[in-house]
């Protein structure tokens, strides 16, 4: 069909304008396309090395280094797509966490990428405990036990109250630090025992607190411990009752 062209200056403008508005509109609907694909992407690629995360550190090192590549690979795009997504940021910080214990990286690097990221995490949300556990947990592995590990320990504390996380994180921490009878326990020591109590009592972590405890060998310590809490919580403890008699 033969397109009917304008017969003056008049109508050459509105045209012109009428093209220039369709084309801009056009170009707008491609642009918008195009970053939807790249964040529809992200996001599966996210989803997808949650889940591949998540069964590593339920079940432990069983993955493949071609597992982890797969995931680390999807991450790092999803990161390069939206790096102002905290979500990713934490995500990849956990995937370099799990290169660093699997030894699929170099150990102190992969563990300095690790902070970086959640560092970052906490930049765009500065209010998510569970990052601020994170952290500390780093710290940890890192061997760094500081001011800087204090306050992440404070900030995790602070924001996360209630957080199974959270209770977790001071859990390990503090059975460690009692194992080795580090003084950065004397610190910490009250919060490590209310956690204990809180994550015994949260259905989310009590499974994780009583195979710590027993991994520990820790029951008679724990019983201990908690003997000011009401009978409902120290009954979860085995044999706690048993023993204090």
């Amino acid at each position: 069909m033969a397109i009917a062209l304008p017969n003056n200056i008049t109508e050459v403008r509105i045209f012109v304008k009428q093209y220039v508005a369709v084309i801009s509109f056009a170009l707008l609907a491609l642009v918008c396309f195009f970053v939807a694909i790249r964040f529809t992407t992200a996001s599966f690629d996210f989803y997808k090395v949650r889940n591949i995360v998540t069964s590593w550190q339920e079940q432990g090192n069983t993955q493949t280094i071609d597992e982890y590549q797969l995931a680390k690979g999807a991450i790092e795009s999803a990161v390069d797509s939206q790096p102002s997504h905290p979500l990713y940021q934490d995500l990849l910080a956990q995937v370099y966490e799990w290169g660093a214990i699997a030894g699929y990286e170099q150990h102190e690097q992969a563990l300095n990428s690790a902070k970086a990221h959640y560092l970052r995490a906490t930049q765009l949300r500065p209010l998510w405990p569970v990052t601020w556990a994170s952290l500390a947990m780093v710290k940890w592995r890192q061997q760094e036990f500081d001011d800087e590990m204090l306050m992440y320990l404070e900030h995790a504390n602070q924001l996360g109250p209630q957080k199974p996380e959270v209770h977790l994180l001071y859990v390990q921490l503090g059975m460690a630090l009692y194992a080795s009878n580090h003084p950065m326990l004397l610190t910490i020591r009250d919060e490590f025992y209310h956690r204990i109590s809180l994550g015994l009592r949260a259905p989310q972590s009590r499974q994780k607190v009583l195979d710590l405890i027993k991994q520990y060998k820790a029951e008679k310590r724990v019983c201990r411990w908690l003997r000011k809490e009401p009978a409902s919580v120290q009954r979860l403890i085995p044999n706690c009752f048993a023993k204090k008699a």
